[in-house]
């Protein structure tokens, strides 16, 4: 198949991470692609799919509006290039599905997450979120992805889609970059969080956890990695404490090499409508670099099947109750335990994270609207 991918991701953000993911999985499997983005052309220069470079306003709010211009102003100029079929991520299908249907092209929405947080900005965006989806309703958009059942369930829902036209791609996870190696414990557990590091999501709470577990005599450090709104006052905290560090985001490799000196992954997001539909990354990051997770009880979070020893959940009011509770119980392991852990946790990510499932499930979508 000859697909085009329209996407507000840049490849230096590491939200990127899912898209890169996908992209290279449609291209090993023989598809040829273009990734239509607001990149430069040098960094996609030595990759194995075509790029088209697209401008995009800096301004709040119309980042995604100028994007899709500038993607709409080359479908026009290139009237003679078509594809098999077209995956838009919703902040920009409002204003190019109608004319990519109108020329024939099969289009499908690609939806990560809806509007992540309750500023006036999100409150915009959510009326462009519901007029992508009024798009799939009304099939000028054949088809649309999600993350997870909760997500689908709350599509249907919102926006009265029938379940036949909704597919869930979980988020996955590039085993390669997590090689197997043996855990270090020297008595001092490191936590981790990476990814954005914004108030909504309950990132805030993160270092008065370390202090409550530091009062309770756990010997615990906290790594922060990313950007994000509260940034400002985790640096200030951390300025203040020696045992939390916060730093900008890292490539991936390095993402991964950091993860795989830390014990336990935290999952702080807050149980609202949208962390509540999630299908985070990172959670299978922290299990396939081996490391116990520790988070808020919400479906968004929660797995099936997986040791509860390793993999634990309270809820909200209960975050850092339950953490003593679980470390007390973490701390009576021998390392011969503790290693069996790391081994449960890497065994469960490779059988039931990895990309290959969600990779099969998206290129059958992308068949079926060729066959229609």
């Amino acid at each position: 198949m000859n697909i085009a991918w329209i996407t507000v991701r840049r490849w230096d953000d590491l939200c990127s991470t899912t898209t890169d993911a996908l992209v290279k999985g449609l291209v090993r499997k023989g598809h040829l692609l273009t990734v239509f983005n607001a990149d430069q052309p040098d960094v996609h220069q030595k990759q194995p799919w075509s790029h088209v470079s697209l401008l995009q306003s800096n301004l709040p709010g119309r980042k995604g509006a100028s994007l899709a211009r500038s993607a709409l102003k080359w479908f026009q100029i290139n009237h003679d290039s078509k594809f098999d079929v077209v995956m838009v991520d919703w902040p920009l299908a409002s204003p190019l599905a109608k004319f990519l249907f109108a020329r024939g092209e099969r289009l499908v929405l690609m939806d990560r997450s809806p509007p992540a947080d309750s500023s006036y900005l999100a409150k915009l965006q959510w009326r462009v979120w519901r007029k992508a989806w009024s798009l799939v309703k009304r099939n000028i958009i054949s088809e649309g992805l999600v993350v997870s059942d909760a997500h689908k369930t709350f599509v249907m829902n919102r926006c009265r889609i029938p379940s036949k036209k909704l597919h869930c791609i979980p988020a996955g996870v590039n085993l390669e970059l997590f090689p197997h190696e043996e855990k270090v414990f020297d008595g001092v557990w490191n936590f981790v969080y990476h990814g954005r590091l914004d108030k909504n999501r309950g990132v805030l709470a993160l270092p008065m956890l370390m202090r409550k577990l530091q009062e309770q005599g756990f010997n615990v450090r906290l790594s922060l990695v990313g950007k994000g709104d509260a940034v400002s006052s985790l640096k200030m905290i951390a300025s203040n404490d020696p045992q939390i560090s916060v730093q900008s985001r890292l490539s991936r490799p390095a993402m991964a090499q950091h993860l795989s000196k830390q014990h336990i992954g935290l999952l702080p997001m807050p149980n609202t409508k949208v962390w509540s539909m999630a299908s985070p990354l990172k959670r299978s990051e922290y299990l396939a670099a081996g490391l116990f997770v520790y988070g808020i009880d919400h479906r968004g979070h929660r797995l099936e099947g997986i040791n509860t020893d390793w993999f634990r959940l309270s809820a909200q009011e209960d975050f850092h109750d339950g953490a003593v509770a679980w470390m007390k119980e973490l701390s009576q392991l021998t390392h011969e335990s503790y290693l069996e852990g790391v081994r449960s946790t890497r065994a469960y990510a490779e059988e039931f994270c990895a990309w290959d499932t969600s990779l099969h499930d998206l290129e059958s979508v992308l068949i079926s609207c060729i066959a229609d």
